[in-house]
């Protein structure tokens, strides 16, 4: 019985076999070794499905390059239109409908060529939000204001015009006689509006009284001297306000004279102290003699210009407005004046800041001044620069002969001793 049980198996186990076929295998046989017909067929499968991914990953590849090609000469394009188009920028404000439906129609065309509208819109610089409005614009609605001049007011407003009497004349005069009259009651640019629009108004010409203007540094190199004025504020430990007014002449930077004035800098206090300053002016100096200042309220009034125009006999000179490096001499002698290093750290009294005024111009001539190549203005001014630098330079040159006489002494004495000392016997 037993071995009928067994041969009963095998047999079972043979039909099996043979009705999976002869490709089939168990998983028993597929876990066999290396020579088992179940790790070829998996290799087979394994060759074919890389294979096939290679294939599907190249086609992935040049499907990525075609859409970037795509993508950057759409951005290309959309850049050159916009250039065409005269718009540069972020696309903010209000712009004409014709501008309007042309943008909208590059995009789209760029939109049918695979770029998205997100990125179409980033790169012609405008909102996508305002793109889907300009595309789905509404037709605007009539608008009419209600308090809108009506035509017989229209008409009434030009017959007014074309009056007589009012020929000529501003259009304030056809408000006027129009409220006077009773022929209509508008205001004063309605008024101006409707005419404006019959071309009943004549155009203003507005130009400024602009004088050409004239380099300090052109008037010097022509020969003339200027004579430099300008105000600055001290201020007296209790609060009192002193306006000093130094008055210089270039290009020598001789300081003639400091005035002064209380709260406030005046055109007669301006002109007395540049009066007083040109009493100490050398005759030789006179004769081409300028005035330059900035445009300061008190340089600019009428008073001041003609005071000046008849002691100079001159007009006035003036820098170009809030430009102060035009009279950068008369800012840089204010530094001077107030961070000197003998100034007072505070002044008490107001006589302290008019003693300080007073001693300061002794001071300031007697200092070698660096843009006169360290000659004192005073120097300057009496005609010693040329004759001081001259000598200096004779000096430099004399001392560098003598150290130069001084070195070949030494450098020959030093070449004796060594060839004393080479000579001595061993």
């Amino acid at each position: 019985m037993q071995r009928a049980k067994r041969t009963g198996q095998n047999h079972t186990g043979t039909a099996r076999i043979k009705t999976m076929g002869s490709g089939r295998h168990t998983q028993k046989s597929q876990n066999g070794g290396h020579g088992s017909p179940g790790q070829s067929g998996q290799a087979r499968s394994t060759a074919t499905n890389s294979v096939g991914r290679r294939i599907s990953k190249s086609i992935q590849r040049t499907e990525r390059r075609q859409r970037r090609a795509d993508s950057r000469r759409s951005r290309i394009c959309l850049a050159k239109k916009k250039n065409k188009l005269g718009l540069k920028g972020a696309l903010t404000g209000h712009f004409k409908p014709e501008i309007k439906k042309t943008v909208v129609n590059i995009i789209k065309k760029s939109i049918t060529k695979g770029i998205s509208q997100k990125k179409a819109c980033e790169i012609f610089g405008i909102n996508p939000r305002k793109f889907r409005r300009w595309a789905n614009s509404k037709p605007a609605k009539p608008r009419c204001a209600w308090n809108k001049l009506l035509e017989h007011e229209r008409q009434a407003i030009e017959d007014a015009a074309w009056s007589p009497e009012l020929i000529g004349k501003p259009v304030s005069h056809v408000f006027v006689h129009g409220h006077e009259s009773g022929m209509f009651h508008a205001s004063l640019s309605s008024v101006y509006r409707v005419l404006k629009a019959r071309n009943l108004v004549k155009p203003r010409n507005y130009h400024r009284k602009t004088r050409p203007y004239i380099s300090a540094h052109a008037l010097m190199d022509d020969g003339f001297s200027l004579l430099c004025y300008d105000g600055t504020l001290f201020r007296t430990d209790s609060g009192i306000n002193v306006w000093a007014i130094p008055v210089m002449i270039l290009p020598q930077r001789y300081l003639l004279h400091i005035g002064h004035a209380l709260h406030s800098i005046s055109s007669r206090d301006l002109t007395r102290t540049v009066q007083e300053a040109h009493a100490l002016i050398p005759e030789h100096l006179t004769t081409k003699l300028l005035a330059h200042s900035d445009r300061g309220s008190a340089m600019k009034s009428r008073f001041t210009q003609k005071t000046l125009k008849e002691l100079l006999g001159a007009p006035v000179h003036f820098g170009r407005p809030h430009t102060p490096d035009d009279q950068a001499w008369i800012e840089s002698f204010i530094k001077t004046l107030k961070y000197h290093r003998d100034a007072p750290s505070s002044f008490v009294l107001v006589d302290d800041i008019l003693r300080w005024l007073s001693c300061f111009p002794d001071i300031y001539n007697n200092d070698p001044h660096s843009s006169l190549s360290y000659i004192t203005p005073l120097q300057a001014l009496s005609g010693q620069k040329e004759v001081i630098l001259d000598q200096r330079k004779c000096n430099l040159e004399m001392a560098r002969l003598l150290r130069y006489t001084a070195w070949q002494a030494f450098k020959f004495s030093h070449h004796t001793e060594s060839s004393l000392v080479a000579m001595q016997p061993a």
